[in-house]
């Protein structure tokens, strides 16, 4: 009997190890579960964090972003309408000066057309009635010639101040473009002022008595002339095919005008 209850109670200390260390294993599981969890709500947690100062930090730089996009636009339109006030100014002035210009200009033409009969009555007793005639048709006819391609070309000018004016109000820089009208405004004053030299040159050229000598040199005062317009025609084409880019105007078609001979 002693010997049956001695077995028995150590089955019971060889089996209760086995128990408790079940029991400690399940514990650690529990434990370890608990912890992993509580690391992912911090993980979740942190994320959210992060996210949350990304989307504040994007909201500020779109915020400063729209701020200076609206101080830029202010201060272009600002920019924009000076210019544009200054260019008003600038062209009214020029505009007074052009036409006081075109004034003095239309006054030495009448003045040259009304003095040709005058003009042809001296040629008369110099080179005979048939060969005054014909040198002083010629020359009134070329100078005529020139005076008309001068006066497309201001045309052709104003409506290429147009469209550079309104391209600048659209913000594109036409500085360059400006600066080649320029330079092409510049060729077509040597042009009128070639007139007024051709002109004077003639009076002294007919006073040759021999006919193929003055011919020849109203011929050469013509030539002169007819460079210019050339080179000032060469020059407003430059500008046209120039400022293509900008979008097609009626000025394409008329710088295609075929300078005076």
């Amino acid at each position: 009997m002693k010997k049956t209850l001695f077995y028995l109670i150590f089955s019971v200390f060889l089996v209760l190890p086995f128990f408790s260390f079940g029991a400690f294993h399940e514990a650690l599981k529990e434990n370890r579960e608990a912890e992993k969890q509580d690391i992912q709500q911090k993980r979740d947690a942190l994320k959210q964090d992060v996210q949350q100062k990304r989307d504040t930090l994007k909201q500020e730089v779109q915020q400063k972003r729209d701020v200076l996009k609206n101080e830029i636009k202010e201060k272009k339109d600002i920019f924009t309408r000076e210019a544009k006030e200054k260019r008003e100014a600038l062209r009214k002035d020029l505009e007074v000066k052009k036409q006081a210009l075109k004034e003095e200009i239309k006054k030495k033409r009448e003045s040259f057309h009304d003095e040709a009969e005058k003009r042809k009555e001296e040629l008369k007793k110099k080179l005979g009635e048939q060969r005054a005639v014909k040198i002083e048709a010629f020359f009134k006819k070329m100078i005529e010639k020139f005076e008309n391609s001068v006066d497309r070309m201001d045309d052709l000018v104003e409506k290429i101040n147009g469209r550079l004016d309104k391209a600048e109000d659209n913000g594109k820089n036409v500085a360059a473009l400006r600066e080649k009208l320029n330079a092409a405004k510049i060729k077509i004053t040597e042009v009128e002022n070639a007139l007024d030299e051709a002109k004077a040159k003639y009076a002294e050229a007919v006073k040759e008595p021999d006919f193929k000598i003055a011919f020849k040199k109203v011929k050469e005062i013509v030539k002169v002339v007819s460079e210019k317009v050339r080179a000032a025609h060469g020059a407003l084409v430059d500008v046209v095919n120039s400022i293509k880019g900008l979008g097609r105007g009626s000025e394409s078609g008329a710088a295609t005008t075929t300078p005076a001979e």
